[in-house]
This record gives C-alpha cells, sequence and structure tokens, in this order.
C-alpha cells in the first residue's frame, strides 16, 4: 500500500512512529518531537487511499461522525501497527506505531517546522557492505535524502531515480521527468551510500570505465524493494540511476501485452530479439517470455544477465542465472560457455557488441533458442543493426547465418497512457516466414515493412495495428498514437475498421 514505504522509515530512521495528515507532510515521530519528510503533503486521494487500507467501512463512517479510534494494519513486510485516526481541528490524523511499541500512551506529537534545506549531510559511518558474491548486496540505507528519494519513489510509483551530486532529486513519473526541489544531494550522501557497495573488481571498473552496474536488494529497509543502479562518473562528480525491480516476475498480461506472445518460446531453436529504445521494457518482456516456460515446460534455461534483476522460483523449468562480471567475464563468454551447459533455452540481457551477435548466432545454429534484446527501434533497424557490426566482407555469410535462424522480432515502444502516471505497450511483431528471410539474406531489408502488413492473417503485428488497438481500448490518447505511428494514413485506417 502507500504507505508501506514510509512506515519502512520508521525503521531505517530509529524513530518510534509515522504521523500522516492532510496538511503537512508525513512526519516520522522522533521521541514525541514531529521530523517532517522533505517531500509535499499528501494529496486528498492519496489519504484516502490510506484510510481505505487501514480501515473498514463501518470505521471510516465513525471518523466521519468525529469519532477517535485505534485499529491494526499489517504491513507488506509483514510487520504490524496500531493505527491512531482523530480529527483534531476538524483535520484527518493517521498515528502509525509499531505494535510492540503501541502498549505506551502514544507520547504528544509537536509539530517543528523543517529547516531550510539546500544539501543533505551524510551520516557519520556506514558499515561496509559484504562484497556480491551469489546474492544482491542487501544495505540499510542511511538516514538522509536517498532514503527520502525512495521512499517518495515508491509513493509516486516512479520508474527511475537520478540522483546527481548537488542536484535535486528527480524522479521520472509517467515517463516525465519531475524535480523534488526540496531534495538535494551531496557527493558525500552518494559516496556514503553507495560506494562501500563495491568490492575491489567493482572499484576497478567505476575507475577504468567510468560506470559500474548493480542489483541491490532494499527490503529490509527504505525503498522496499529491490533496484537496478548504475554509478557513474560526470563533469558534475558522481551520479546514480536507480530503477525499481518488481519483487514478483511479471506476465504478460500484466505488462499490457497479449498472451498469445508466448508463442516466441515455443520455438525449438533459433533467434528471437526483443528490441526498443532504452526505457522502453525489453528486459522485462524478456523475464516475462522466461517465467512463463519456467511455470509450462520442464526445460533447462540459462539466463545472462548484467545484472541479475528479477529472482526466478523454482518451477517446472530449471533456471540457471549467471550475471555479468561476477559469474562470467561477458555475454559473448557466457554464450560459449552455455553450449556446454546443455540448455534448452538461453536468455541473454543484451547483445552489445559483435562477438556477443556472433555467439548468439552459433547457439541458434546449434539447436538452441536463443532469446535476446537489442537496441533498435523496428525490425529492419534490427536486422540492419546486427549485420552492420560485421566487416563489410563478412556481411553477406551474416546475412544468410541471420536468415536461416531468426524466428521473430518484436519491438515495443513505452507511452503514456489515459490514466497517468501509467504507460502501457505499443508493439510491433515480425514473423520471419519465407518472404521475410529472402528479404534479409538479398539485402532488402528496407521491405520488410511490408511483409509485417501483410502478414497480419499469420500473425504479425504492426505498430499501427497496436496503437489503433490501444485507442480503441480508450487505453491511449488519439494525439499519443499519431504522433509515434510511423505511417499516419495506416493508422487512420486500421482504426476505421473497428
Amino acid at each position: 500500500m502507500l504507505v508501506d514505504p514510509l512506515l519502512k522509515l520508521v525503521e531505517a530512521q530509529a524513530a518510534q512512529g509515522l504521523v500522516v495528515r492532510a496538511s503537512a507532510p508525513p512526519a516520522l515521530d522522533k521521541r514525541g518531537q514531529s521530523t517532517p519528510l522533505s517531500m509535499p503533503s499528501l494529496d486528498a486521494e492519496m489519504l484516502a487511499m490510506i484510510l481505505e487500507g487501514v480501515t473498514s467501512a463501518e470505521q471510516r463512517t465513525a471518523i466521519e461522525g468525529g469519532e477517535s479510534i485505534e485499529t491494526q494494519y499489517r504491513s507488506g513486510d509483514g510487520k504490524r501497527w496500531t493505527v491512531v485516526i482523530d480529527r483534531p481541528g476538524g483535520e484527518l490524523r493517521m498515528l502509525f506505531r509499531p505494535l510492540a511499541a503501541a502498549t505506551a500512551a502514544p507520547a504528544p506529537v509537536r509539530a517543528q517546522p523543517e529547516p531550510p534545506r539546500t544539501a543533505v549531510p551524510a551520516p557519520a559511518a556506514v558499515a561496509p557492505a559484504a562484497p556480491m558474491v551469489e546474492s544482491p548486496t542487501t544495505i540499510v540505507v542511511p538516514e538522509g535524502v536517498v532514503a527520502q528519494a525512495l521512499a517518495r519513489a515508491e509513493l509516486e510509483r516512479a520508474s527511475d531515480v537520478l540522483l546527481s551530486t548537488d542536484r535535486a532529486v528527480r524522479l521520472r513519473v509517467g515517463g516525465q521527468l519531475i524535480e523534488l526541489d526540496t531534495l538535494v544531494v551531496d557527493a558525500d550522501a552518494i559516496l556514503r551510500t553507495f560506494l562501500p557497495l563495491l568490492d575491489a573488481s567493482r572499484r576497478e571498473e567505476l575507475e577504468r570505465k567510468g560506470s559500474v552496474d548493480l542489483a541491490l536488494d532494499l527490503r529490509a529497509s527504505a525503498g522496499g524493494r529491490r533496484w537496478r543502479i548504475n554509478l557513474f562518473r560526470q563533469f558534475g562528480g558522481l551520479a546514480v540511476a536507480l530503477r525499481p525491480i518488481r519483487t514478483e516476475v511479471p506476465s504478460l498480461r500484466e505488462l499490457g501485452l497479449p498472451d498469445d506472445l508466448h508463442e516466441l518460446t515455443a520455438h525449438r531453436s533459433g533467434l528471437v530479439l526483443v528490441t526498443g529504445t532504452a526505457g522502453a521494457g525489453k528486459s522485462t518482456t524478456l523475464v516475462a517470455l522466461v517465467e512463463h516456460v519456467n511455470r509450462t515446460a520442464a526445460k533447462h534455461v540459462i539466463t545472462l544477465e548484467d545484472p541479475i534483476e528479477y529472482e526466478y522460483a523454482p518451477g517446472r523449468a530449471l533456471i540457471h542465472q549467471r550475471e555479468i562480471g561476477r559469474h562470467v567475464d561477458d555475454f559473448a563468454s557466457g554464450l560459449r560457455a552455455a553450449l556446454r551447459e546443455t540448455p534448452d533455452i538461453i536468455m541473454v540481457g543484451e547483445l552489445r557488441d559483435r562477438e556477443a551477435i556472433s555467439a548468439a548466432l552459433t547457439a541458434a545454429e546449434t539447436g538452441h533458442l536463443v532469446l535476446a534484446t537489442l537496441h533498435s527501434g523496428s525490425a529492419s533497424m534490427a536486422v540492419d543493426r546486427v549485420v552492420d557490426v560485421f566487416p563489410e566482407h563478412q556481411q553477406a555469410q551474416v546475412r544468410a547465418q541471420l536468415a536461416s535462424v531468426l524466428r521473430a522480432v518484436l519491438t515495443q515502444v513505452l507511452l503514456p497512457s489515459t490514466r497517468p502516471p501509467q504507460r502501457v505497450p505499443a508493439y510491433e511483431k515480425l514473423l520471419v516466414t519465407t518472404a521475410v528471410g529472402a528479404k534479409i539474406r538479398e539485402l532488402r531489408g528496407h521491405q520488410i515493412q511490408s511483409e509485417i502488413q501483410k502478414g497480419r492473417a499469420e500473425g504479425m503485428v504492426s505498430l499501427e495495428l497496436s496503437l489503433a488497438r490501444l485507442v480503441r481500448a480508450g487505453k491511449l490518447a488519439m494525439e499519443v498514437a499519431i504522433a509515434h505511428a510511423n505511417d499516419r494514413h495506416l493508422f487512420g485506417d486500421l482504426l476505421r475498421q473497428a
């Protein structure tokens, strides 16, 4: 529930309770004194959602009649809280206290003005985290701006958090970047929070390459979930990009994608590419496809990820997850090793370079199904990108190889929904038929788009058809669909066919 990430701050910051009310930011109760969090007041809709989550209809009726009530609430992590709800001066107030500490009468809470904030100093010390060995690093985020930023990201359902030295925190909500001008992170806070997480090899990678990827487990701390993190150097100092990872592996339906995409995992061998720009949800779609295999097929799956994000629960499939830089040097060496590990399916987090692409083509040729992501804006662009990484004298051979092993290309884009801050996926699905394979071999990739339009009866889906379906379902605004359609006339025709 919305209040859960705030409740995690109670423990993380050694507070005795949490106060939520209508006219002030949420505040931590620290020995009877109120310490407001650096965030705006919750709006009426958020307050109503929190109230509905902790009370029954009968209790809400009593509260509306002016009564004070005491109830109990179990947060998502299983902890129990007592909740005192009243309306002093006619204003709704909720006081949350851990159940173990609730036997004593609540201390009066004295509101104090929040001091002006320009930068938040880091805590005096943070216990070094153990090196990443076989699980994502678990940390307790120290009290301060980082913890508050992650809690706010949970409340806003942000898809990204950006921390930059001596700059205000930014959240990406519904595809839009918003600035939290009351939360400014300094270099010391970034260093104390994130550098202790790096073992020697990752510190060296940060120094040598200028950036390093991490998967961090904050489920026992502020933020309440696992995060994918990139720590990088830039002109103004260190910066951090954080992306929350869902606790449960999602299904295609939960992602807003049709169940018939499960057919992409039914091939016995070959290459299936999931493409799109950065942040389009490629990796998450790949995860949903692997989870479908996990639930339905007795197969051996090896995943190569940088870093490991979702954790698959035991299912019908046997899944071995390998992290780049921790279990294997790179994607190419992981693919070559997988050929000796008897997998049915190899999932590759990203085809980044010629070595990885060459190894993926070889694996697909030798009887394995390879599922991989690739940065590309369309199926035809994906074909060109695969071929163009090779020297010119090899490209004809690579085209023939790709035409033989490529089974499908799914290209997706995330667009703002009619219900912000949600986003919905639109997609293009190419199935490699004999005609498509011939165009790949004969350097006629520019004609692939027309094959997608002609192949609707065979299960192909153009981006325009996907956009038209979303508009008809009321999930996407017309102007957004028109702005992203490659062929506006085709989109209009498909929309009128409804």
